[in-house]
């Protein structure tokens, strides 16, 4: 539970919750054909679920940071049709500032919806790693507002 989960493992998690759909393509140089994340970064990246860091490359060995995967989550919830239109106020957490402006929406989003929370002490941490039982937990909240 403790252990990192990368940006690869995420993408095959949202590909699996969506029954593994087909798909072939290559648009990031670091994402090789044959891994086990292959086809669900490209059929992520494809509808919009999921973006690499704008040089050719998604980093699919990277540790996830918080921030990444309230955006993924995000992008996953209005791809499934979903309202995304929930915004919590972050400025209750005194590292709300450190949020990417890719993230401020999602983050925020996540936040009003209960899909993420913060570290304790009035700390979000948008820049750290999600360990394996933060994904889970993520993902179980996340389950439980958009598929009950």
């Amino acid at each position: 539970p403790q252990q990192a989960i990368t940006r690869g493992m995420i993408a095959e998690i949202i590909y699996r919750m969506e029954n593994s759909p087909e798909f072939s393509g290559h648009s990031f140089s670091d994402v090789t054909a044959g891994k086990y994340y292959a086809s669900a970064v490209e059929w992520a990246n494809s509808v919009g679920i999921v973006k690499g860091y704008g040089d050719g490359t998604f980093g699919p060995e990277d540790e996830i940071t918080r921030e990444q995967f309230a955006a993924i989550l995000y992008r996953y919830a209005g791809y499934k049709g979903y309202s995304t239109s929930a915004a919590a106020d972050l400025s209750s957490f005194t590292d709300a500032a450190h949020i990417s402006g890719y993230a401020k929406e999602a983050v925020s989003w996540a936040n009003a919806e209960n899909i993420i929370r913060g570290r304790g002490n009035g700390i979000l941490d948008p820049k750290g790693g999600a360990k394996r039982s933060e994904a889970a937990q993520m993902l179980m909240n996340y389950g439980l507002k958009y598929t009950a």
